[in-house]
């Protein structure tokens, strides 16, 4: 042995140290005794394996080292002998055992800069006469499957690339590999229990050219307990939105059917980093796990929750995963953490809601204010509007009212006619007028003198109070008692036949009344045939007093259909009282003509905005075929 090898206080090493004749100079770090020993029959192989190469005594892969292997017995250090002694770094392979191989090794570890050693001990037993199996048994409790003690085996075998088998005997009887009686899961070898009894698995492998095998004998006991694989029922590999700030508890739940004691792990992870804490005070934590029996199906129910106390930018977007795992495997299921969708319901509703109040007040600002929105409309942009001189009509408006001598006149009804629809519609708003009792051409026959100035005329001011239309309304019930607007050409038939059996032409410097009569009546019945049954003519109703329900029930039924449709445009609600209006009157007449217009006769009062509305549009495009929605203002 070279001088510098670093002993302790053990024997061998004292006895090599002076056979010898070597100094100390150093101490090795003694990791004492391996836990686990390591016991074999004559025959039979065994590994003695060191953990001095780990991370936690030096780093190995880094720092450069040496490795040695002692028998504490002889002092000799192993060395490889063909078919016998195999050293393979931190293993020792026994390949063919015998009893003078029982005792204690060491291994030590040499680096530049320090010394490590550590004992493995094998124990070597003399089989039994007659007994199949190893003397030494692994008595345990198993439920559907026995469990081969040989896993340290058989993963440094494969480490090395080597293939191995096992095999399996109840007793003396081999077990065979059929109906799936073997298996493997997670590197475990297994077979299916069939009741207690020694149960031997033999590793059979090829090692330094020679095939070698190795056993262990499990004494089984075989107790009332079969599980299945767990099974994860929640998370379900889905999606779950939460709200920023708010906590938040997923749990993992998880079903293990079987009976009896088992052992099964369930942890959470993320990104594959388990999490451990499980205090309340932590952001996030786990609680403990909860356990829950049940009878049918049998099993057991397992809980484990995760817990959020506030959820926070970084917990989203992430995979949390479930992990479930005991000997029969391992089993996941995950979840992954998104924030809500942003609440579109309440910003939709409120601009719904500020669209429908902003609709509701424009309708209601337009209604009450259209006529105004309108007028200013046409005096803002009369291009819009086709010239109505190019029409070939001569009048804005026919005007129709009760003439003298009519039944219904009024001085009043005549004063407004003569005076003041030309003061205010042709003086104040240039509109042209024809007005029968001032436009009329003498000894002009009163059908060809209605029809004609009718046709020239773009509307019909149709002037009435509570008694114009009464004496007609009882006269015509004589005949017939429904006035019906498919009736209207029929009277004006009459009115030119009653017309033409006189001299055809009737002079309008008398008192004929008969004559009024007919004028006014073939007006109105005119005027309502072209409006409602041709469409030609708008026709506007102007009333000029109060009309009662009942004195509306006397009306021709077209004049009450028209009115029903349209409204009318009420020169008496202008007035707030009769008396007011002969006050003002008076008031006029004494201080001759007054140098202010009165309200009532300003065109920018409503009455006279109202009528402004349904007169024709002075417009100044010139006319084209195609017309738009804008012309029906």
């Amino acid at each position: 042995v070279d001088d510098q090898v670093c002993c302790g206080s053990v024997t061998f090493i004292q006895g090599v140290c002076s056979s010898n004749r070597a100094s100390w100079k150093y101490n090795c770090t003694n990791y004492e005794l391996v836990i686990e020993r390591v016991f074999s029959v004559p025959g039979d192989a065994a590994m003695l394996y060191s953990t001095l190469l780990s991370p936690h005594v030096f780093n190995f892969t880094a720092v450069p080292f040496n490795i040695t292997w002692f028998s504490a017995k002889t002092g000799q250090e192993m060395r490889n002998e063909t078919g016998r002694i195999l050293v393979l770094q931190e293993t020792l392979w026994f390949l063919n055992t015998t009893l003078d191989d029982d005792g204690e090794y060491l291994a030590i570890v040499r680096t530049p800069s320090q010394c490590y050693m550590q004992t493995a001990k094998l124990v070597m037993d003399q089989p039994v006469a007659g007994e199949c199996g190893r003397p030494r048994k692994d008595s345990r409790n198993v439920g559907t499957n026995v469990v081969c003690r040989l896993s340290d085996y058989i993963h440094k075998l494969k480490t090395y690339g080597m293939n191995v088998s096992v095999s399996w005997y109840k007793g003396c009887v081999l077990i065979p590999d059929t109906s799936g009686r073997h298996t493997v899961r997670g590197g475990n070898y297994m077979v299916k229990a069939e009741g207690s009894g020694a149960y031997t698995c033999t590793l059979t492998f090829t090692l330094d050219g020679a095939t070698r095998s190795v056993s262990e004998t499990i004494n089984a006991t075989v107790t009332e307990q079969h599980f299945l694989p767990p099974q994860i029922h929640e998370p379900e590999n889905e999606i779950i939105k939460a709200a920023k700030g708010s906590n938040f508890t997923k749990r993992c739940l998880v079903f293990v059917p079987g009976a009896g004691k088992h052992f099964v792990d369930v942890i959470w992870l993320d990104k594959n980093k388990v999490m451990f804490d499980s205090e309340p005070s932590d952001r996030i934590y786990t609680s403990a796990l909860r356990l829950r029996t049940q009878d049918e199906p049998k099993g057991e129910w397992l809980e484990l929750l995760l817990n959020f106390s506030e959820l926070r930018q970084e917990d989203f977007y992430l995979n949390y995963t479930c992990r479930v795992f005991n000997y029969q495997g391992n089993s996941e299921r995950y979840f992954t953490l998104l924030p809500t969708d942003p609440n579109i319901i309440l910003p939709i509703g409120l601009v719904f809601g500020g669209v429908t109040v902003l609709f509701v007040i424009s309708v209601i600002v337009y209604y009450i204010f259209r006529i105004d929105i309108v007028l200013c409309f046409r005096r803002a942009f009369p291009v819009l509007y086709t010239n109505k001189d190019l029409d070939g009509k001569l009048y804005d408006a026919y005007v129709a009212y009760p003439s003298p001598g009519a039944f219904g006149f009024s001085e009043e009804v005549e004063k407004f006619a003569l005076q003041t629809l030309p003061e205010v519609l042709e003086q104040a708003c240039g509109y042209k007028l024809f007005i029968a009792g001032r436009d009329c051409l003498p000894g002009q026959a009163i059908v060809d003198s209605v029809d004609e100035n009718l046709q020239a005329s773009r509307r019909v001011l149709l002037l009435y109070t509570a008694s114009t239309f009464i004496k007609k309304r009882h006269t015509s019930s004589t005949s017939s008692n429904n006035n019906n607007i498919t009736k209207i050409s029929e009277e004006v038939d009459k009115i030119e036949s009653r017309t033409s059996e006189g001299n055809g032409s009737v002079g309008f410097g008398g008192d004929d009344k008969a004559f009024s009569d007919a004028r006014q009546h073939l007006e109105c019945v005119a005027s309502m045939n072209r409006a409602l049954l041709e469409g030609s003519l708008k026709v506007i109703l102007v009333e000029l007093e109060e009309i009662t329900p009942a004195q509306l029930a006397l009306f021709p039924e077209s004049v009450r259909h028209l009115r029903k449709k349209q409204g009318a445009v009420c020169w008496w609600k202008s007035l707030r009282t009769r008396q007011k209006w002969r006050t003002w009157r008076e008031d006029e007449e004494r201080r001759g003509k007054d140098s202010q217009v009165s309200p009532s006769l300003s065109p920018s009062s409503r009455f006279w905005k109202e009528i402004r509305y349904h007169m024709p549009v002075r417009g100044k495009r010139a006319a084209y075929p195609e017309k738009t929605a804008l012309l029906n203002l």
